[in-house]
């Protein structure tokens, strides 16, 4: 047996010449992408075959080494989970495997089950080795256990505290007996459970290969020095950015608690995010958030550090290595019992998806309006990439009489977001699963009693601007070969849109569930009708609540899911004609979004050139028109160094002052001060003008910036209707703080 203690950090070991790093750093890849599909490959798991897991090699210390391109919340929660393991235990051995799912000590909900494996070479601990996947059922109320009408965690699952699944080699077959006994699918479980060993054996062996060749040593100095790597390119990126703070706020939406008569159907809930950028430093402060309550989507304090690494990843790591280095510079600061960080016993098993997603949305706008600054790093901003998981899980008996429970995975297919040089990408999967897909069609309908209508790509679902954001999809379900089946139904973003563009882009569409009762399609596809329209199809159509607990299908009852989808980016009214029209001609918006937001007018497969220019002009008119002016502007601030934001502003210094200008027309907004909104034009838009597909909380509403000399599109978003309790950006300059 080997033991082993940490004496020292990964990667302080004599440097590694380049030639040899290259080579070690993506064998190291490769390593982990085989555990991956050997994973993959032993598992049945529809969701697993969806991409929701992830594989990873970490350092001794627990640091993310190699982080593969799936589900990447739990690859950081996978780094907490082996610094638990560290910490608890003190004779971890050679062949040990450890297993958790706790979400209060490092998990999004109790679906994703972690198994880590210690990596020894020479009796050393080289590393660490860990992969997840969501499980199909591990108990609960609901079949799937995602249980959103929960009231206390007892109801959600089986939590797994940190343990051994496997010592030295054998397995712990007692353990392992309770978590299958506890869930609805056992075969699929521990069927999951035998493709962790597998993935973890075949990348135990090829690291043994590899250090056997390289020596220990060096690969654990390779893990080191990238990871410092990237450490080191993120703090020099971090320099070139401007000191200040940044502030977004962001809502989670979700059905009403309160027994109040008049009360509206949606409650929200806030999750404010303050960015502090200091030098090579970021801190998240989430305590402006609200409190945790016993309702759905609560997050834990893992799901949500792991959605702002997530975040990191995503951001810088286009062009650093991903690793632990792109965390080293970044604090999240949370009290416990917020929203997002919840404790004991609130329900947390909708947080995987819930107030984390929305964290990551406030932290995504506030390194949007930080990057924006920089004339290098000013393509790096978008709005929110995720907006919201519409889970739709079902279960009950399949064609063949047996138990089934299935989580669809066709929710990753929502457009992604605009930025400032291309439009979002339809149906571009999701930023939580760079690397995922969807399952395949014909795979569901031979496992699940539950037939396709359609997977179709909606127009006018992006976010529309400049550079508009993805369309994304809508797909309908209808049971067959059995008398019904039970749905849950949850997600947040039916009550406001989420994903809000940036820069003047218009916000996407909201979720929706919607449902068809009292109707026999199976009976009129039969008959040779195809049903293309749920308006079409008879019976009651009526749209659910954003959260459904055991919602019952009958045969022949259709059930639609309508995804959030990408903000767009800049004014739309700045879009080329040309890009429209094509759009119009792909089906990728209608013609009354082509001519009321975009203001664009066709005749045929033409642009209309003398219209069109009437009619950007008849609604940059409607914008003077409706704006309220801006207040009085206020004291001028600390200098702050000349340049641009984004598309909206342009700082100058004239006559010993620092003033703000339109950057689409250069006019004079006044001095630089407190607030930059108090300088332009505040128009409160109706739903309608921002979208056809999105709705509004009645507290909340849209605003729209625009300048008061050429009525462009500055800013747009989702705020309060009794006042913004945040500013956007508040500079320093010369260790002094400058207003915005």
């Amino acid at each position: 047996m080997s033991t082993t203690e940490i004496t020292a950090p990964a990667g302080s070991a004599a440097g590694v010449d380049p030639i040899t790093f290259e080579v070690i750093r993506h064998k190291l890849w490769s390593i982990n992408e085989e555990g991956s599909q050997t994973m993959t490959h032993v598992s049945g798991s529809p969701a697993v075959h969806a991409t929701d897991y992830n594989f990873g090699i970490y350092a001794a210390d627990g640091e993310m080494a190699v982080v593969g391109v799936y589900l990447l919340v739990p690859i950081y929660t996978g780094a907490m989970a082996i610094r638990e393991f560290l910490s608890r235990f003190d004779d971890i051995a050679e062949g040990d495997v450890f297993i958790v799912n706790d979400p209060y000590i490092a998990a999004e909900h109790q679906n994703d089950v972690q198994f880590c494996a210690p990596f020894f070479h020479d009796g050393e601990l080289i590393a660490w080795i860990g992969c997840m996947a969501h499980q199909v059922d591990l108990g609960g109320m609901d079949a799937g256990s995602w249980c959103p009408t929960a009231t206390d965690v007892y109801q959600e699952g089986l939590r797994i505290p940190p343990g051994r699944i496997v010592r030295e080699g054998k397995v712990n077959q007692e353990l392992w007996d309770v978590v299958i006994a506890n869930s609805r699918m056992p075969f699929v479980v521990s069927n999951d459970f035998t493709a962790f060993l597998a993935g973890l054996k075949v990348s135990g062996e090829r690291l043994t290969e590899l250090c056997d060749r390289y020596g220990g040593d060096t690969v654990k100095a390779v893990m080191g020095q990238s990871i410092a790597a990237s450490e080191r390119g993120l703090r020099e990126l971090l320099q070139e950015l401007p000191d200040g703070t940044f502030e977004h706020t962001s809502y989670l939406d979700r059905p009403q608690t309160s027994s109040d008569p008049g009360a509206p159907e949606s409650e929200l809930v806030t999750v404010s995010c303050r960015l502090t950028k200091s030098g090579d430093e970021l801190t998240f402060d989430y305590d402006g958030s609200d409190e945790q309550s016993a309702a759905y989507g609560m997050a834990t304090r893992a799901g949500t550090v792991g959605a702002v690494a997530t975040l990191m990843l995503c951001l810088f790591g286009s062009d650093l290595q991903w690793n632990h280095g792109l965390m080293r510079p970044v604090t999240v600061k949370a009290r416990d019992g917020l929203c997002v960080t919840a404790q004991p016993p609130t329900p947390v098993s909708g947080g995987a998806a819930g107030a984390n997603w929305v964290a990551m949305n406030a932290a995504a706008g506030c390194i949007a309006k930080m990057v924006s600054f920089s004339e290098d790093h000013k393509g790096l901003a978008f709005g929110p990439g995720d907006g919201s998981w519409q889970l739709g899980q079902f279960g009950g008996l399949n064609q063949y009489g047996e138990p089934f429970a299935s989580m669809y995975m066709d929710s990753l297919l929502w457009g992604g977001p605009a930025f400032a040089d291309r439009d979002g990408v339809d149906s571009g999967g999701a930023m939580v699963i760079l690397g995922g897909g969807t399952q395949d069609v014909e795979q569901h309908e031979i496992g699940q009693p539950l037939l396709y209508l359609w997977r179709r790509e909606v127009a006018d679902s992006g976010g529309a601007g400049r550079n508009r954001g993805g369309n994304g999809i809508e797909f309908a379900l209808v049971p067959y070969d059995t008398d019904e089946v039970s749905g849950v139904l949850a997600t947040h973003g039916c009550a406001l849109p989420n994903r809000t563009g940036i820069f003047g882009g218009y916000p996407g569409s909201v979720a929706r569930y919607e449902m068809v009762s009292g109707v026999d399609a199976l009976a009129e596809l039969r008959a040779g009708r195809a049903i293309t329209r749920l308006d079409a199809a008879g019976g009651d159509h009526v749209i659910l609540p954003s959260v459904t607990s055991g919602a019952i299908i009958k045969a022949g009852e259709i059930v639609n899911v309508r995804l959030q989808n990408g903000g767009g980016y800049g004014d739309p009214l700045d879009r080329e004609p040309e890009r429209v029209l094509r759009d119009l001609l792909d089906g990728a918006v209608t013609p009354e979004t082509a001519r009321d937001i975009y203001g664009v007018v066709t005749s045929g497969d033409a642009i209309d050139e003398v219209a069109t220019t009437a009619r950007r002009a008849a609604l940059r008119d409607e914008r003077r028109a409706a704006m309220i002016p801006p207040g009085q502007a206020p004291a001028a601030g600390a200098t702050i160094q000349e340049g641009t934001w984004g598309d909206a502003l342009r700082f100058v210094r004239r006559d010993g002052r620092s003033l703000v200008e339109c950057a689409h027309c250069a006019a004079e907004l006044g001095p630089v001060g407190a607030d930059w909104r108090a300088l332009t034009g505040t128009i409160v838009l109706r739903p309608e003008q921002a979208s056809p597909l999105i709705a509004v909380h009645e507290e909340l509403a849209v605003q729209q910036q625009v300048c008061p000399s050429c009525a462009a599109s500055l800013w747009v978003d989702v705020v309060p209707r009794d006042g913004m309790g945040w500013r956007d950006f508040t500079l320093q300059s010369a260790g002094e703080p400058a207003a915005s």
